[in-house]
């Protein structure tokens, strides 16, 4: 099958999100929790930040299957003091019988954006880039949060695209350069992304033998 690779900073975390890698996605969080806490803390000072760590990794994983996505990618460790308030959905569409011409689909992505749509292209391939703020009230925050998506066709296989979504949290203010900062960093790891053909699709169990003990 044909997919695409990310290239993800260090202290971020890369977590499947499909149903059939459900096990999977259980273990990594576990292993991001104990990693970003370990059991050498006193219990009684760390148990409320594992259970808020687990509980946001939780949410923003089931927000990711809820959108279809195969995988989250989201930074965990503080860079410069302060955690990066965002996550990246990764999905991967094919339209099946419903081909049609990439360029005209993108052009008619970018037209229906209007100022906020944007052209251009990600390991040679064309895309195109739609940034929008968002009510955050369905993520029970007041403030708006900046949403950015992507959309990049497959080389040499029309009706296949790689959908990229990344959502960054705000105080309010958008246009605030730490917001502007966190987007700009996202951006930079879309940009990294590489399409690769017959990409081999590793079991459930090949992946959990992979993973760290517990």
């Amino acid at each position: 099958m044909i997919d695409f690779e990310l290239i993800v900073p260090e202290g971020w975390a890369h977590i499947p999100t499909t149903p059939e890698l459900g096990r999977v996605r259980e273990r990594t969080i576990d292993a991001i929790v104990r990693q970003a806490l370990p059991d050498t803390l006193p219990r009684d000072k760390a148990g409320p930040w594992r259970r808020i760590l687990r509980k946001d990794l939780t949410e923003a994983t089931d927000e990711a299957q809820r959108q279809g996505a195969r995988a989250v990618v989201l930074p965990i460790q503080e860079m410069h003091g302060m955690r990066l308030p965002g996550t990246l959905l990764l999905s991967v569409i094919d339209d099946g019988e419903n081909k049609q011409d990439p360029k005209l689909v993108l052009d008619s992505i970018r037209a229906d954006a209007g100022a906020d749509g944007t052209a251009l292209e990600i390991d040679g391939c064309p895309a195109v880039r739609v940034s929008q703020v968002i009510d955050s009230r369905t993520l029970n925050r007041k403030a708006p949060s900046v949403r950015v998506g992507y959309f990049v066709a497959a080389p040499d296989a029309p009706g296949v695209w790689g959908v990229l979504t990344f959502t960054v949290l705000t105080d309010g203010d958008v246009e605030a350069e730490a917001v502007q900062a966190i987007v700009l960093l996202f951006d930079m790891v879309v940009s990294t992304l590489r399409w690769a053909d017959e990409v081999a699709v590793p079991t459930e169990d090949e992946l959990l033998a992979a993973l760290p003990a517990d």
